[in-house]
């Protein structure tokens, strides 16, 4: 037996619950681990990064970046990281990575 076909379609739910804040990434490359093979530049899904002349990555477009750490993960001389933003970093406010 087939199962009955409903008459109405149900509506969507008007009262959607607030989006989450976006989370936003900071891109550091590591220039003197660097040797410009270019691996970063073809994993990223998402194309945050370029080269330059010499063939090293350049973070051309970092609002872009999804966080999914492919480029961080191929990089055959750890020379590129990816971290979430901090809030403060998010607020412009000026972060001491030192610490």
């Amino acid at each position: 037996m087939a199962p009955e076909k409903r008459e109405k379609e149900e509506e969507a739910p008007t009262d959607r619950p607030a989006r989450r804040k976006s989370r936003r990434f900071k891109i550091e490359v590591y220039e003197a681990w660097c040797k410009a093979c270019g691996i970063c530049v073809e994993f990223c899904p998402q194309d945050c990064l370029t080269r330059n002349e010499e063939g090293a990555p350049v973070i051309s477009a970092p609002e872009r970046c999804s966080g999914c750490g492919w480029c961080e993960i191929h990089c055959p001389d750890f020379a590129i990281s990816i971290r979430e933003e901090t809030e403060r970093e998010k607020n412009g406010e000026e972060v001491d990575d030192d610490v």
